[in-house]
């Protein structure tokens, strides 16, 4: 497998290439073409240059409502956004107050894996992220060429299952998007250790620290779960993406003509 190209920024840790990634038929993933990225509210001047530089056009950012306008994103006017939410207001923590979620994650250790399952259940089933990967979709295949970043916050969870499904369509293995989405690990682990650390400094128990971590990494069985429900739902997700998103099969003939080459560099 072809190493992807991780962008470095100041302003955001989990920014990376897909292109490299190898599909069943051989074909790779189109260098300088599809970004998956954790929040972009924090861009430098410089790393916004480095966006432009490296040929980005557009920008989909699948955070809620909440999430994007308390911390925009900073671009420069010319990369066009769009805000295709994955989830409404009330399904993100974003609303709830800090005192009820720290008694909910200080009472048992696993309460944070729990959310986070149950959260991986919502992006496979539920009705809004169903509408937003149709929009997402819609918006790869557009006539005109881009280069698109799509992200959340974090750049572990609602981009990890765009990211599934968007590889998954342009025929790479699950093994090789599972690497992909671990790999969200290696950036987040310095920004995993500081919450860990404000944690101790407020004196909170060892179960709330526990569903920090939890809260915090890209885990394998979050990931099972989300492929599991497809393939037990769907069978594929060929099969998701035309029978449960309603995207045509000539939508994913197009996104692979667009995204994929046969070319080896």
């Amino acid at each position: 497998m072809m190493k992807q190209q991780a962008l470095p920024l100041v302003g955001a840790v989990n920014v990376r290439d897909l292109g490299g990634l190898e599909t069943f038929d051989h074909r790779r993933v189109r260098t300088h073409r599809l970004l998956r990225a954790d929040s972009l509210a924090n861009l430098t001047v410089a790393d916004q240059e480095k966006l432009v530089a490296y040929g980005v056009t557009t920008v989909i950012d699948t955070r809620s409502h909440a999430e994007w306008r308390q911390a925009p994103d900073r671009l420069p006017e010319w990369i066009q956004l769009t805000h295709i939410p994955l989830f409404d207001n009330d399904e993100t923590e974003s609303v709830q107050t800090i005192q009820r979620l720290n008694q909910f994650y200080a009472s048992d250790a696993h309460n944070g894996y729990r959310r986070m399952m149950r959260v991986y259940r919502r992006l496979v089933l539920n009705a809004q992220p169903r509408q937003a990967y149709r929009q997402f979709f819609d918006l790869l295949t557009q006539d005109k060429p881009q280069t698109v970043v799509f992200h959340c916050t974090a750049g572990k969870d609602r981009t990890g299952l765009c990211a599934l499904l968007l590889l998954g369509a342009l025929g790479v293995p699950v093994s090789q998007i599972k690497q992909d989405y671990l790999r969200t690990n290696q950036y987040c682990l310095a920004k995993v250790a500081r919450r860990l650390i404000a944690a101790r400094d407020y004196q909170m128990n060892a179960n709330f620290q526990s569903s920090i971590i939890d809260l915090s990494i890209a885990s394998p069985d979050y990931f099972d779960q989300a492929l599991t429900l497809i393939a037990g739902e769907f069978g594929s997700i060929s099969n998701y993406l035309v029978d449960f998103v309603g995207v045509s099969a000539s939508v994913i003939q197009r996104l692979q003509q667009t995204y994929l080459t046969s070319e080896l560099t």
